[in-house]
């Protein structure tokens, strides 16, 4: 009899181990697992996160700094002289891709009707057509029609000459600028014959 209830015994409680096991002890590793597995998700959902938050920025800058090379590349400088008789520059946008030849026609159209008001006014006959540029690592050669030389003095001659050369020199920095008059380069200009130096200062 004793025997057969200490077998009884040992029977119960290792039934009872397995089922305490089974129920208490899974459960308890699956929560683990579950837990575990959360994290992961967690994790790579937040790093997912934060490399479309980079990728954004990362494009958003791009974007910013493409529109400030496009503002840039439209801008240009040409010089007019004001009421005290002193060159000044004006910039506008204006579109083209070779900002020489951009600056000269920017030139050549003269000051707006809001700028002739203010008394901001331009030496270069209004019918100078621009024929064409040629450029090379050391020099600018503007080639233009020879209504640049009609009519006014001296002085008026100068002034032209000094509106291009700024011009130029601002489009087109640390290169030598060339004045040419229907294909052939200048020597003198105007009806008074004004020597053209060149390069132009």
């Amino acid at each position: 009899m004793n025997v057969f209830v200490k077998t009884f015994i040992i029977c119960l409680i290792v039934t009872l181990s397995f089922l305490f096991y089974k129920f208490f002890g899974t459960e308890s590793h699956s929560s683990e697992i579950d837990t575990i597995n959360n994290n992961m998700y967690t994790f790579q959902k937040d790093k997912q996160e934060i490399n479309n938050k980079e990728q954004i920025e990362e494009n958003t800058d791009n974007n910013s700094e493409n529109t400030v090379k496009e503002v840039a590349k439209n801008l240009h400088t040409c010089y007019f002289y004001n009421t005290q008789g002193k060159l000044i520059p004006i910039t506008r946008e204006v579109k083209g891709s070779n900002a020489v030849d951009s600056a000269i026609l920017l030139l050549l159209k003269g000051p707006l009707i809001s700028e002739s008001q203010k008394g901001i006014y331009s030496e270069i006959p209004s019918n100078v057509d621009l024929i064409n540029t040629t450029i090379d690592d050391k020099k600018v050669i503007v080639n233009l029609t020879s209504n640049f030389g009609n009519g006014g003095g001296f002085d008026s001659i100068e002034h032209r000459i000094n509106q291009l050369s700024s011009t130029v020199k601002t489009a087109a920095p640390n290169k030598a600028v060339y004045l040419y008059i229907d294909g052939k380069e200048v020597e003198y200009l105007g009806g008074d014959g004004v020597y053209v130096k060149q390069p132009l200062e």
